[in-house]
């Protein structure tokens, strides 16, 4: 399938993030990373952002990525504590409540739609994968609000050519499952393509935009990165992003189908 390619300066640009967006990111491979990277950008562009998270999530290894942190449970009025930090730091990230150390709980999904009204934009994680590059959901996966104006399914490019098996892999017998592909097998192009379409795509609102997003790609990697994106336009993706969300300042590149 013949495909364009364009590319753009900012991660907010290449994932085409507008103001009243409700983002939903899923699959593996750096969603916090990219969850910050996405809440930076939009501030950059003067627009107000809210970080959220509707499953347990990673604390972010850098206090200074993260905004002003709400602990739902531990306020009289959350809402109005988000507000009052939004109104004043332009961002806020809050939370259901913090489970240890270097994880915190999310909100319900139903609590997302309260946030709508209190930035320009609410982004936030809505699916696990326990710090691995590639994942595809068990049946209770993901939470999605249906409030969710676009879904992004990540994987990252570092898991290519790695065998297939739970150092690289969150739920590897769905993988399996899905792909055919038994434990040990290098992973593909198209193994990871399979795992993103087949695992995610029907799992996603349908009011919902849908982008595909290959992380950690650097210029070394923009070859492997559009044989995956080629991939996955065959198998019914509409949009594909690469790049690194580590720099969410830099280039990326957007992958859509050529019209005829």
């Amino acid at each position: 399938m013949d495909v364009k390619i364009d590319s753009s300066f900012g991660l907010v640009e290449a994932l085409k993030v507008v103001e009243g967006d409700v983002v939903s990111l899923v699959g593996a491979g750096g969603k916090t990373t990219t969850l910050y990277g996405i809440a930076s950008e939009l501030r950059r562009h003067g627009k107000s952002v809210i970080t959220t998270t509707t499953t347990n999530m990673q604390m972010p290894r850098y206090a200074t990525t993260m905004p002003p942190l709400v602990y739902a449970a531990d306020e009289d009025d959350w809402l109005e504590t988000v507000r009052i930090r939004v109104g004043r730091y332009g961002s806020a990230t809050v939370v259901g409540a913090r489970e240890r150390e270097d994880k915190i709980r999310g909100l319900a999904p139903e609590q997302i739609v309260l946030l709508r009204e209190l930035a320009d934009c609410v982004v936030l994680e809505a699916d696990g994968a326990r710090g691995r590059s590639l994942k595809a959901p068990a049946s209770h996966e993901p939470v999605i609000p249906e409030v969710t104006t676009l879904t992004i399914v990540l994987a990252g490019i570092d898991a290519l050519g790695l065998p297939l098996d739970e150092n690289i892999v969150h739920r590897l017998d769905e993988v399996s499952e899905i792909t055919g592909a038994q434990t040990g097998t290098p992973i593909t192009e198209e193994l990871i393509a399979k795992t993103l379409v087949t695992g995610y795509l029907d799992k996603i609102p349908h009011a919902s935009g849908r982008t595909f997003f290959i992380n950690k790609v650097d210029d070394s990697q923009t070859e492997p990165a559009e044989s995956i994106g080629r991939a996955l336009i065959s198998m019914g993706a509409s949009e594909v992003v690469f790049g690194q969300a580590r720099t969410p300042h830099g280039c990326f590149y957007r992958m859509t189908p050529r019209k005829p």
